[in-house]
């Protein structure tokens, strides 16, 4: 008998614990009497009757929300809706004469929907959705669901990088993002620069000019400034940039020294008489393609007979460059080429053209004069030369 009076009082005691209160009247026991409730009410109540809020909030166990509800109210999105037959609250606030009671597991079940004002209020990451009916004013929390909170994945490209060098700043991967803020501070703490990132442009660019160590520092915050937690922060480094260093381009050894061969035809004056003539020598560089010097030797031979003879000369020259284009002028000397003649100085003067150059060889064609100076009875006008000749630098 004792045993079945025991479990008897368990389950009593059980479907105290869950059984649901259905409520199919309101206005009997209102917590604030008004014939036509409006939202500017809801302020009121929050004021002139914060301490019966404050009973009621510790009666349900939710005393820690009491503040925020109070503040919040005063700037609350208030909307109007329906409780419809059936709708459930997890508890609803009442007076019955000056005393302060809860509800709990309340369900709307009258035979029409109510109309009420609908309000959420946020505290510690979570949303409270209260509704408050219009014909009573009893406070009553609809549901309680987490806010998620936003996190802070912050990359900064490149971490080491030299003055003037964009740093990319991406905070494109936290989640729950409303807005966020970088603060950028130097190795003593001062801030350099902040700026403002917003989901849709995720991305910023930094340009630091001094060289030094900096921090990188984001925040985001979500909804119901929300903050992401401390630490979303990333060391960066500009450095010195480093020393350019030419390269080193191996130069070719030139060499200044070149050996020669030239010949052609030419005229002896006397009668211009024909001849053929060849010399071989060597060309110094002094400035390469601008001067040379050149030193030949060589002679010709007449293609008459007597009193025509062959004879020696050479030449000591200047070569200036234009381009392609040269012109030579020195002294050279001859030997005597006809009978009765003399030998001697001569003024060497040439106006040149090059065929063909390369690193090797060059190829070229001139004309050359040779008037007689210095020695006595050696007349121009039967002492002069003129030569046409190729020459062949290597």
């Amino acid at each position: 008998m004792k045993k079945i009076i025991f479990i008897v009082l368990i389950l009593c005691f059980a479907f105290s614990v869950t059984a649901e209160e259905r409520v199919t009247q309101l206005g009997l026991h209102p917590f604030y009497k008004s014939r036509n409730l409006q939202p500017a009410d809801l302020k009121i109540i929050a004021l002139d009757r914060a301490g019966d809020v404050k009973m009621g909030f510790e009666e349900t166990g939710n005393g820690d929300l009491v503040f925020a509800f109070l503040e919040q109210i005063q700037m609350a999105d208030i909307k109007t809706v329906e409780v419809n037959p059936g709708d459930s609250l997890q508890w609803m606030m009442f007076k019955r004469g000056r005393k302060v009671m809860v509800k709990k597991d309340v369900i709307w079940a009258g035979k029409k929907p109510m109309l009420a004002y609908n309000f959420t209020i946020f505290r510690d990451g979570k949303l409270y959705e209260f509704i408050v009916p219009k014909i009573c004013g009893n406070i009553s929390l609809k549901s309680v669901s987490d806010v998620p909170a936003p996190t802070c994945v912050l990359k900064v490209e490149p971490a080491e990088a030299v003055p003037g060098t964009p740093l990319k700043i991406d905070l494109c991967g936290s989640q729950n993002m409303v807005k966020a803020e970088v603060t950028v501070t130097d190795a003593a703490g001062a801030v350099i620069k902040t700026m403002a990132v917003t989901p849709e442009n995720c991305t910023a660019e930094l340009n630091l000019d001094m060289v030094g160590e900096y921090m990188v520092t984001a925040v985001v915050w979500g909804q119901y400034e929300m903050k992401s937690p401390a630490g979303c922060e990333i060391a960066v480094k500009v450095m010195e940039p480093a020393p350019v260093v030419a390269p080193i381009v191996p130069v070719a050894k030139v060499n200044p020294l070149h050996f020669l061969i030239e010949g052609g035809p030419g005229l002896l004056k006397g009668t211009y008489t024909g001849m053929i003539w060849a010399r071989a020598g060597l060309l110094f560089n002094i400035s390469p393609d601008k001067l040379d010097f050149i030193l030949t030797l060589g002679g010709g031979i007449p293609v008459m007979g007597d009193p025509w003879k062959s004879f020696f000369m050479g030449n000591a020259l200047l070569n200036v460059h234009a381009g392609p284009a040269y012109v030579a002028g020195g002294l050279g000397f001859s030997t005597k080429e006809r009978v009765g003649r003399k030998g001697g100085i001569d003024l060497v003067g040439e106006v040149g053209f090059n065929l063909f150059q390369n690193d090797d060889s060059t190829g070229s064609i001139f004309g050359e004069l040779r008037a007689p100076i210095i020695t006595k009875d050696r007349p121009f006008e039967n002492h002069h030369k003129l030569l046409l000749g190729f020459r062949y630098i290597f």
